[in-house]
């Protein structure tokens, strides 16, 4: 699909006791995962005990599968640029992805910062795909009482339910529902697999999260008491590049650090039959990466928008200027930014 040299980087995370370490070491069975590199944050946090492996060098471990392993223990942004250093210099195997496990407490958006925004990683690196893990059994109230579990889900790109099987009796299809509810309030769009029933496979894992399906449909209004809300837009027709990139600087500096994530694929008018992938975290964008062609045939403009205590008219009022709908009293993207008579962006938000 793209010649884009960089390197895969899939990101594995979810609450403490979800699964993520019983998740990677399946995964690295299936030939798909031979040379990939699996980031941890500590040696005792994954099990590895049914593999061999031997110390190839500093904290990299060679694992039989034709895996290696590193423990995480300092800066994320130097770990990851010292190992592309040392993949270009074979002083390590010539790993063709890395698989990152966060710890359970860990809040994924600075992680997909990193990756944004530093120079060196977003060129080396790119990001396909946050899964996370929820616990089938203890997830309903892990999510009541705990914000990283409700941002882990919120900014996922596919989302895995484990212990499922452990779920047994007449309340069965009622928990597993209630869940689910719970699910799709904070992420309406990210696919569920049952990881227990075995749906979530290497296949599945390794498939590029871009953008969102065709079948997405707006976020349902649930009462959930969280304040992330991930919110869908979609255009079938081709957008200008220089309007969308007005739309990005506006819905940056609007929304500033509640601005979560922003990913989709986009159709510029100047290349229509070449998407556009975007993907960025908090107030850093990755450098977009152009497709030789759309991955699913729907040729249309997606944009997932994730936010925490955002109003969805907010962004809607950006959208509709950037799409050319019609809105009542609404300045359009070149008004907001080119007229300087016009509102400054803030004030949008009042």
């Amino acid at each position: 699909m793209t010649s884009d040299p960089s390197i895969p980087l899939h990101v594995v995370t979810g609450f403490l006791g979800s699964g993520k370490t019983t998740l990677i070491n399946r995964l690295l069975r299936a030939r798909e995962l031979a040379d990939t590199l699996v980031i941890v944050n500590e040696w005792g946090e994954i099990g590895l005990d049914h593999l061999l492996f031997e110390d190839v060098a500093g904290e990299v471990i060679s694992l039989e599968a034709g895996c290696m392993c590193c423990a995480l223990r300092g800066d994320l942004v130097d770990l990851l640029g010292g190992l592309a250093s040392r993949r270009d210099q074979k002083a390590v195997a010539p790993f063709v992805r890395v698989v990152l496990e966060t710890t359970g407490l860990a809040d994924p958006t600075p992680i997909l910062r990193a990756l944004t925004a530093d120079p060196v990683l977003a060129t080396r690196f790119r990001l396909c795909g946050v899964t996370t893990l929820v616990d089938a059994v203890n997830g309903q109230a892990t999510l009541g009482a705990h914000g990283e579990a409700r941002r882990q889900i919120a900014l996922a790109d596919r989302i895995g339910l484990s212990k499922t099987d452990l779920i047994a009796g007449p309340s069965r299809a009622a928990r597993l529902e209630s869940l689910h509810v719970a699910i799709r309030d904070l992420n309406p769009f990210a696919p569920v697999a049952d990881v227990a029933a075995g749906e979530l496979g290497a296949a599945e894992f390794l498939t590029e999260a871009i953008g969102i399906s065709p079948a997405d449909a707006p976020a349902p209004a649930l009462a959930h008491a969280a304040s992330l809300r991930a919110y869908a837009f979609a255009v079938r027709g081709p957008v200008g590049a220089p309007d969308f990139a007005r739309f990005q600087v506006l819905l940056h500096a609007m929304l500033g650090p509640r601005l979560l994530r922003v990913k989709g694929l986009v159709a510029l008018a100047e290349r229509p039959d070449e998407p556009l992938v975007v993907n960025g975290a908090q107030q850093v964008l990755h450098a977009p990466r152009r497709l030789k062609a759309w991955p699913d045939g729907e040729r249309r403009t997606r944009v997932v928008v994730i936010v925490d205590g955002v109003d969805r008219a907010v962004i809607d009022r950006l959208w509709g200027a950037l799409s050319g709908a019609a809105q009542i009293d609404a300045p359009d993207l070149a008004a907001l930014t080119e007229n300087p008579l016009a509102p400054r962006p803030g004030g949008l938000l009042g």
